[in-house]
């Protein structure tokens, strides 16, 4: 079944991120902004694909984002979300609707509708691998498991990083990402000496915390809230070479559960009880999450330690900023690509 969302171009990401907290992973937009010469030579195709809005009524800049999803027994939907049971289409489209509203709050999302259609059988978790091609952040190489490198990408990589997104959807292509991989490689430099201890929220594939482990930190764990990244992590850990003795993947809430919390606390791993907590935090996620996060960030970091934020709109910077500040955190650096921004903190 296709669920498609009429939107306009500024507010593509936004969108496919906020369908992605509610188990929608994988967008297929249509729009008809040109690719960049970079995303042509790099990134997503190797020619630029004709535009498909086939019901545009003359409106230039219309875009439809398109969520794919398997019926299951009984005409029901499972989501990417763990332990939520079947849906109905309907129960799915009254999240997405709810999830577009609470957008619409800060941000003009345009049109904004949702139509549902049965679309024929085609395997989307694997027919999405087409688009995505290998590519670089800075001296790092991001290697899908499908590709090989040549030999001037490996001249030219100073890391390889080999993903699989899988299910649980993250590449490190989005410029939230790459924000958060510059922030936080900046952060680990600096404690090159101490070989810090990272804790990355909302791990997805393991993007994160797999690349801090090649930066110099000394262990690293992930945390997220769906069981399918949790094992797409794992997987992707491994297939880098490192062992569960250097990462660890759970599954939990730090906001919402206060046992599951002071377990994370604890840094998996320790001999010592983890009193020194982690030397560095990281998170990319929206700005709806990040807020109610910072109250709970002081708990699992050291005082001293880093906090690496992104995943954050311009116009939601102030708003995390002043969270942030509020929970006892000097913003010390901040950083801009696209529309978005990272902030880097410092727990006083």
């Amino acid at each position: 079944m296709r669920f498609r969302v009429r939107t306009n171009t500024a507010s593509e990401d936004i969108i496919v991120s906020a369908m992605a907290d509610i188990g929608l992973w994988g967008a297929e937009i249509e729009d008809k902004v040109p690719l960049s010469g970079r995303e042509l030579e790099e990134l997503f195709v190797d020619e630029a694909p004709l535009p498909s809005i086939a019901d545009d009524n003359g409106e230039a800049d219309l875009a439809c984002l398109n969520f794919y999803v398997e019926i299951a027994e009984s005409d029901r939907i499972l989501l990417n979300m763990g332990d939520e049971g079947l849906l109905t289409p309907e129960d799915v489209r009254d999240r997405m609707e709810a999830a577009l509203d609470e957008l619409r709050e800060f941000s003009d999302i345009g049109e904004g509708t949702i139509t549902l259609s049965v679309t024929e059988d085609i395997d989307w978790r694997d027919n999405w691998k087409q688009y995505f091609h290998k590519f670089f952040i800075d001296d790092v190489l991001v290697l899908p498991s499908w590709e090989e490198m040549s030999e001037e990408e490996r001249e030219r990589a100073g890391y390889i990083l080999h993903i699989d997104p899988g299910a649980a959807f993250g590449t490190g292509l989005h410029e939230t990402t790459q924000l958060a991989v510059r922030a936080m490689r900046h952060a680990i430099q600096e404690q090159s000496e101490d070989a810090p201890r990272i804790l990355d929220v909302g791990t997805g594939s393991g993007v994160l915390s797999i690349l801090a482990l090649m930066f110099g930190a000394s262990f690293a764990v992930g945390v997220d809230l769906d069981p399918l990244a949790v094992s797409a992590a794992e997987e992707n850990r491994d297939r880098n070479g490192f062992s569960e003795d250097r990462m660890k993947v759970y599954k939990g809430d730090l906001i919402g559960d206060a046992d599951f919390r002071t377990q994370m606390a604890g840094l998996p791993g320790d001999t010592d009880g983890g009193k020194d907590r982690y030397d560095l935090v990281v998170a990319n996620i929206l700005p709806n999450v990040l807020i109610p996060l910072t109250p709970v960030i002081p708990s699992l970091l050291k005082e001293n330690g880093t906090l690496v934020y992104s995943g954050i709109l311009q116009s939601k910077k102030e708003e995390v900023a002043s969270a942030l500040r509020a929970s006892g955190f000097a913003v010390t650096a901040s950083e801009i690509l696209g529309e978005w921004c990272s902030l880097t903190a410092v727990r006083a």
